[in-house]
């Protein structure tokens, strides 16, 4: 007994031309890449300050420096003080009221002594008055 095809005899195989399927790809494909449009982002426009510009401004300025140790001393141009005058050597530094002063107060230091000294100055008349915590 004969085994018989199963593609009969006289038929033959049929395949799928892919060739005018990729010419079409392609053509799309160059389509899309003549017709996009490579938008540039219009961003916010900013002036920043030069490096030379904020090195200047500081050269000119004046500012007191307080700090407080670790020991609950107050120092003033590498000189202790009492409480009691940080009021005058604030006063007596500023140039206005304007002038920066910065309170420099150690971690371990007391902060009702970092409140009685940040009052002291206020009353000194600064205006401008900031804070740093060292370790």
């Amino acid at each position: 007994m004969a085994k018989r095809s199963i593609l009969a005899e006289g038929e033959e195989a049929t395949e799928i031309n892919l060739s005018s399927m990729i010419d079409c790809i392609f053509i799309l494909l160059i389509f899309f890449i003549v017709t996009t449009v490579f938008v540039e982002e219009s961003g916010l426009q900013v002036n920043k300050p030069d490096a030379a510009a904020a090195s200047a401004n500081n050269d000119d300025s004046v500012s007191v420096a307080l700090e407080i140790t670790a020991n609950n001393k107050i120092m003033i141009d590498g000189q202790e003080i009492p409480l009691s005058q940080v009021k005058n050597r604030v006063k007596d530094g500023m140039v206005d009221a304007d002038t920066p002063v910065m309170i420099r107060s150690h971690e371990r230091a007391s902060h009702g002594l970092f409140i009685s000294v940040w009052d002291e100055a206020s009353q000194a008349g600064a205006n401008q008055l900031s804070y740093t915590t060292t370790n």
